[in-house]
């Protein structure tokens, strides 16, 4: 069973991923995809640094994701070069780990762009985490990104009523870890019935 996860930057997709892999959901995490196939000189690190030049490359020979962010983040068309590299990298992985599944895994499949990127019909549920923005800025300046980054990064994905229209399982996590993990608990029993119905 595939299920995909997502939501909007900051609203917590980590931790709820981390709460369906404790209950044995096998987790595929696309930014983790994304860091690994641009990871030195691998072909994708070398297509990165060839579209936007060895200044993005740190001294350990790694690509400066805050450089490139700040690059891309700022201009559209860089974002749609770079993802045109990536994604195609990050969906043969993504398939490579599913294909090696049994029929009975529930897998989870963290997408930070599924909406953005329309890829609703790969997946048979879809669990999406929204969360106050006051929240959400709130987690990403703790993690590190500056306000106006976040603010930029959030103002390109889609809005909370989208999110809401598309989900088969929604996620307010603007409570404590506890009801997290009560919500995460319900829409798992209700996997586990569809995965013996299906």
């Amino acid at each position: 069973m595939k299920v995909g996860l997502t939501g909007g930057i900051g609203a917590g997709k980590s931790t709820v991923a981390d709460l369906f892999s404790k209950k044995g959901a096998v987790i595929i995490r696309a930014d983790q995809l994304a860091r690994q196939v641009i990871e030195h000189d691998s072909p994708g690190f070398q297509k990165v640094v060839a579209l936007f030049g060895s200044e993005i490359v740190d001294q350990d020979q790694n690509i400066d994701r805050t450089k490139l962010a700040q690059i891309v983040f700022s201009d559209d068309k860089a974002l749609k070069d770079l993802e045109n590299i990536i994604h195609p990298l990050v969906r043969d992985k993504t398939n490579e780990i599913m294909d090696k599944q049994t029929p009975e895994t529930i897998i989870v499949n963290e997408v930070p762009l599924l909406l953005e990127k329309q890829m609703q019909s790969i997946y048979d549920f879809l669990v999406i985490v929204i969360s106050s923005e006051k929240n959400r800025l709130a987690r990403l300046v703790d993690n590190g990104i500056n306000l106006e980054q976040a603010k930029a990064r959030m103002a390109k994905q889609v809005d909370d009523e989208a999110r809401k229209a598309a989900a088969d399982f929604l996620i307010v996590n603007d409570g404590s870890l506890e009801q997290l993990e009560a919500d995460v608990q319900k829409i798992w029993q209700t996997l586990q019935e569809r995965k013996y119905q299906s």
